[in-house]
């Protein structure tokens, strides 16, 4: 009770009606637990009559976006394989495949209402089966037959998809663990579709067809209508809108677009920045929920929804458009010179359809070096090869910080395509809750630590929210400069001001430290893990054999840097060991402390 009572504390007066209505539609879309399967009449009721799968069912069709990479033969062989590509590394899933299982600690779910099951245990990673079982690997195996025509990767798509519903009757096992998978999973179900659908008898048609509406009877029926809302709500949305479409003609599938569409729209204003950035303080959540609105979209037009809706004034249409061209531009704005993104904040690798990529639009870079989203906190700088990308934004999620990390004030840098100073990623959720702490702590980030503070409180035993204790304020900026600060460490009485300016040599980075009494001071500097690095005196040098390198020097000579060993996480549940840079000072405040970032080259 304690804790719900804390927790209703900390929704904004604002939030209550929201909370309330969705909670009161949740408990009236509440449904009887749905049988394994429809019958025939059943999906003839869906439609509408009597015999009315008789009547659509061989012209039924759905055209999609061609917006897609085409697969190696090597992609494919390993699907044909059971070798199945999940978090970043290739995993034989078994024959049959074990839909259920964790294959790193062998944990398994048992199949049993999702109401009795716990999918959070230390004993195995639920987001392991649900990587699995959201079927992305189909849409490879479905354009692998789109370009080859070659039976054997429908055949075992539909193999797959046979077994994966025997095995995850509707609402048993960890795979209905909530909407947005069984939103994931039928949206790459429709796309293969729109890839095998020639191949495709008429029994097989109508089981996908009954497997469909189950999930959109689900998803309609369990929305994550909670506060405070994120990514998971824009993805049930999304995932109507795509089963409204594909299931139509139909009443009931119809209710589904057009709540979808008017519920999305309400999502993306509160979600949604004035900047075009996602509200939740992750550059990868912000990627995550581009593809969902921006892939929507483009299936709103090929299906023609969106010209038909816009002859109708249809408000929504245009207002989601905007906002995904708003949302494509802040990814392209973010692009280091690899093409990767800086890892502000959660990063577990999701995408919302496999092979897709996002179109780079016509927006043009302007003349500045510098690309700014003020509402998120998220400033890029480029200076020929050299990139610095700032982050002093608040916690997100309306100061909930549920993907937000003590990042405030940190950076990354990178000279050319070889990154130097990363943020450390994400590796873990709810399976190592030691390193889910860890690696979103301040220590994690290239910032200043306090007393061995946190920026933001990290809540005991709640893994996705920080204590809403930072506030960022950026000072002034230009093509060359940044200043701003952080009001984290206030409840100690102090505040951090950071200061980056490009110079002839380099980038200079100033910190100014107010407060009083005498304060313990740590600097982090994350390496990438490509990176061999040492300490020369109060220097610290990488050494690659071809250039460029950098150095990092302190203006006080006193102030010797030590090197320890931490992590990177550039995959979800992956991690290598990374050089980490710290100098350490114990001193009375205020002070001022310079760092200079020196690129060189290596002499031959």
């Amino acid at each position: 009770m304690k804790k719900i009572l804390n927790t209703l504390r900390r929704i904004p007066a604002w939030a209550y009606p929201q909370v309330a209505r969705h909670a009161l539609a949740r408990r009236l879309r509440r449904n009887p637990i749905p049988s394994p399967e429809l019958s025939d009449s059943d999906l003839d009721f869906f439609f509408g009559s009597t015999n009315a799968v008789d009547r659509i069912i061989d012209h039924y069709s759905f055209n999609l976006f061609d917006s897609f990479s085409s697969p190696s033969h090597e992609e494919l062989e390993n699907i044909l394989h059971h070798r199945i590509e999940i978090f970043g590394s290739f995993v034989d899933v078994g024959s049959p495949i074990q839909w259920r299982r964790d294959f790193t600690t062998g944990h398994e779910w048992v199949r049993d209402h999702i109401s009795k099951l716990q999918l959070v245990t230390q004993k195995g990673d639920v987001k392991i089966p649900w990587e699995l079982s959201r079927f992305q690997h189909g849409v490879t195996l479905a354009l692998g037959y789109k370009h080859s025509r070659e039976p054997r990767f429908v055949n075992e798509w539909l193999a797959q998809f046979n077994s994966w519903r025997a095995d995850n009757p509707p609402e048993y096992g960890c795979n209905w663990g909530n909407a947005m998978e069984v939103s994931i999973r039928a949206v790459n179900w429709i796309a293969a579709y729109h890839f095998i659908q020639d191949a495709l008898d008429r029994p097989t048609k109508e089981s996908i067809l009954k497997a469909l509406i189950q999930h959109g009877r689900f998803i309609f029926t369990h929305l994550e209508e909670f506060f405070p809302f994120n990514n998971h709500l824009i993805a049930d949305l999304c995932g109507l809108i795509w089963l409204g479409i594909f299931l139509r003609p139909s009443k009931e599938a119809e209710h589904w677009l057009d709540y979808g569409l008017r519920e999305l729209a309400n999502q993306i204003r509160i979600q949604v920045l004035p900047d075009g950035a996602s509200y939740e303080a992750s550059t990868a959540y912000h990627r995550f929920v581009t593809e969902m609105i921006v892939e929507t979209c483009e299936v709103l037009k090929t299906s023609q929804v969106y010209s038909q809706r816009i002859a109708r004034n249809d408000i929504y249409l245009e207002e989601l458009h905007k906002t995904a061209d708003k949302m494509i531009r802040v990814v392209n704005a973010l692009r280091k010179p690899d093409g990767s993104i800086p890892l502000f904040g959660d990063e577990d690798g999701g995408k919302w359809i496999a092979n897709y990529k996002l179109p780079i639009t016509n927006y043009q870079l302007p003349a500045s070096n510098v690309q700014a989203f003020p509402h998120a906190g998220w400033f890029s700088y480029r200076h020929d090869d050299e990139y610095l990308a700032i982050r002093a934004g608040n916690n997100g999620q309306l100061g909930w910080g549920g993907h937000a990390h003590n990042d405030a004030l940190s950076f990354e840098y990178s000279i050319g395509a070889r990154n130097f100073l990363v943020d450390p990623g994400t590796y873990a959720y709810t399976f190592d809750p030691e390193a889910r702490n860890m690696f979103r702590s301040t220590a994690y980030h290239n910032t200043l630590r306090v007393d061995g503070q946190e920026i933001s409180r990290i809540p005991e035993g709640e893994l996705f929210r920080l204590e809403d204790d930072v506030r960022c304020r950026v000072i002034a900026h230009n093509d060359s400069m940044w200043e701003g600060e952080h009001t984290g460490y206030t409840r100690l009485g102090v505040i951090h001001r950071r200061r980056f300016e490009k110079t002839a040599t380099g980038w200079r980075i100033g910190d100014t430290v107010s407060g009083v009494g005498s304060r313990t001071l740590e600097w982090f500097f994350h390496f990438d893990p490509i990176c061999a690095v040492e300490i020369d005196q109060n220097r610290v040098i990488t050494k690659f054999a071809l250039s460029p390198n950098i150095q990092i020097e302190s203006n006080l000579q006193s102030l010797i840097p030590n090197l320890q060993t931490g992590f990177v996480s550039r995959v979800y549940g992956q991690r290598a060991p990374a050089p980490v840079a710290v100098f350490r000072l114990n001193v009375s405040l205020p002070i001022e402390v310079e760092f200079m970032i020196s690129p060189f080259s290596v002499k031959s």
